[in-house]
């Protein structure tokens, strides 16, 4: 099948196969692809944009601890976020943000050998942080069990942010522990199946050293789970990691694949999210993200609101929210 019939397809309500998605991105003329998602997304969601200036502030349920130390990361991220390693710490961090008026966190912290972020052992705080605040709590999880999924929903988190890879070479030579793509399958079913309100999967571009290789993959497992919110994020080459001289995918290959999400999902908004370098290269990013169909953009460079004016769009921001959950 050729890319026009595969775009007609897509449009008139055919939908896109994993085989035609990889046949999108292999295109080497992006424009008609970029179209047919932009044309989607005005269809879904009218001519609006919604612009997040700030996210949700991260804490951290283990420090600065992790036991895969991955080569994208190296421990570095926890190192911005707030610690809080036990209940009582965890406790103290959230009632002090919500004084302050924050309208929620996300929570995050190292791994285990896993994959997983070990949360369900403050389910209890998390419990008493909805009860006592109006803090919204949204959660990196790795791709959690049926039973952690259960926990956590029982707790009243409010939404999973699972970062989603499609690639076991890339999950092994990255993190360093093989996860196949069906562990993200039955993760993504046990949390659509929990009480857990938002369900936002994340799709890391060029994590696999700045190259794309399980990123339609991973945006075909979506298929198995109700989603709320598709968030496309981009490797950021990090001082001091095995990463720190790789090169990030280019915005083109970025635009792609926000486009064969929108085209993929029509009906879910899809977001830049908040990780992604910057400077010149994030103001480039941002400009092709809301061409190739994007609704969302996290902590947006201020070219965005340029170009969102040139494509006849209505912003909407934020001053402070996650893209994923509004």
């Amino acid at each position: 099948m050729s890319i026009n019939q595969i775009l007609k397809k897509a449009r008139t309500g055919g939908g896109v196969s994993y085989k035609e998605a990889r046949e999108l991105f292999s295109a080497d003329d992006e424009t008609k692809l970029f179209e047919a998602a932009r044309e989607t997304a005005l269809e879904h969601h009218g001519r609006r944009v919604t612009l997040y200036k700030n996210a949700f502030p991260p804490v951290s349920v283990s420090g600065s601890r992790c036991r895969l130390n991955c080569k994208h990361c190296g421990g570095h991220y926890l190192k911005h976020m707030m610690p809080a390693a036990s209940r009582k710490r965890f406790l103290e961090v959230c009632r002090k943000l919500d004084k302050r008026g924050a309208p929620g966190i996300v929570l995050s912290g190292g791994s285990r050998r896993d994959g997983t972020v070990p949360l369900e052992g403050f389910a209890g705080a998390i419990k008493t942080v909805k009860e006592d605040t109006a803090l919204r709590i949204i959660a990196h999880t790795g791709p959690i069990t049926g039973r952690e999924a259960d926990i956590l929903g029982r707790a009243g988190l409010d939404g999973v942010l699972l970062d989603v890879v499609g690639n076991s070479r890339t999950t092994r030579e990255v993190f360093g522990v093989t996860i196949p793509p069906e562990r993200y399958i039955k993760a993504l079913k046990a949390i659509d199946k929990s009480s857990i309100q938002n369900l936002s999967p994340h799709i890391i571009a060029g994590l696999h050293f700045g190259n794309v290789l399980g990123e339609i993959r991973a945006l075909s497992l979506l298929a198995n789970a109700r989603i709320d919110n598709i968030v496309i994020i981009v490797l950021i080459p990090t001082a001091g990691t095995v990463m720190e001289s790789i090169k990030p995918p280019s915005p083109i290959e970025i635009g792609k694949i926000i486009s064969i999400a929108k085209l993929m999902y029509p009906g879910t908004p899809v977001a830049l999210g908040c990780v992604r370098p910057g400077k010149r290269y994030r103001g480039e990013i941002d400009r092709i993200a809301l061409m190739a169909g994007a609704t969302k953009l996290a902590v947006p460079s201020s070219h965005a609101r340029t170009v969102a004016g040139e494509l006849g769009l209505k912003v909407k921001e934020f001053e402070q929210m996650c893209c994923a959950w509004m």
